[in-house]
């Protein structure tokens, strides 16, 4: 979503060809983020999210992964205040496109706030009074902050999407402790929503498909054998 940061919300015909051509589904999308420091970047993080939310129904992605948009230090009040702006538009504009909004637990080191449950809880109980908002889990986020089993525990109900990959978002060689502990859980929940490979950009196409072929064979334990 760097187009949509950048203001080149035309790029969304690019990537819809690019889809059809390869006959893919686009399964979620991640929108545009910017954390706020001050109520007058309001506007602009609803024009992220609104204009993401464009991208993630001409993509037919069914859900969209967000952040809280605020940064962590912004005092409770203004906290509150902003949450409540920003998501007071985004929410029902996604709403009437029919795309499901999926919370992410951010990382220790990320501006913004929501990296565990206490912090997405009181996000949760701002912006999503109904309770259908989605949760994102950021399996790389969980690991650095030890937070991967709590959130499950608190967030498996509302679980629609994971990211995966190993620490400071690099590719797996081999199969850790931790993966499978992951799918093993994922498993334990009866997870059936997709699994995103999150990867940094400095990864190779080699090392892409390298742990995509491994998380596949860690999942393949799970599959039920054909009789």
């Amino acid at each position: 979503m760097r187009s949509v940061e950048t203001e080149n919300d035309l790029s969304i015909y690019t990537a819809k060809r690019l889809v059809e051509e390869n006959g893919l589904n686009c399964l979620t999308l991640h929108a545009a983020t910017l954390h706020v420091r001050d109520e007058v970047e309001v506007h602009r993080a609803v024009y992220y999210g609104k204009i993401s939310l464009e991208f993630a129904y001409a993509l037919s992605a069914p859900t969209m992964v967000v952040h809280s948009n605020v940064v962590r230090n912004l005092p409770p009040p203004q906290r509150r205040k902003c949450l409540a702006r920003i998501f007071g538009e985004i929410k029902p504009y996604a709403d009437s496109l029919g795309v499901k909004l999926a919370l992410e637990n951010l990382s220790y080191a990320s501006s913004g706030y929501g990296k565990n449950v206490a912090e997405i809880e009181e996000i949760l109980e701002i912006i999503d009074a109904s309770g259908t908002m989605g949760f994102t889990l950021d399996f790389c986020h969980a690991i650095a902050t030890g937070t991967t089993w709590s959130l499950l525990e608190k967030y498996n109900g509302r679980l629609c999407n994971v990211h995966v990959s190993n620490r400071g978002h690099k590719p797996f060689d081999d199969q850790t402790a931790e993966l499978a502990a992951l799918l093993s859980k994922l498993n334990e929940y009866s997870y059936q929503g997709p699994i995103s490979v999150e990867l940094s950009r400095k990864c190779t196409l080699a090392e892409i498909l390298k742990t995509k072929n491994v998380i596949g064979k860690a999942l393949d334990r799970f599959v039920q054998p054909k009789c």
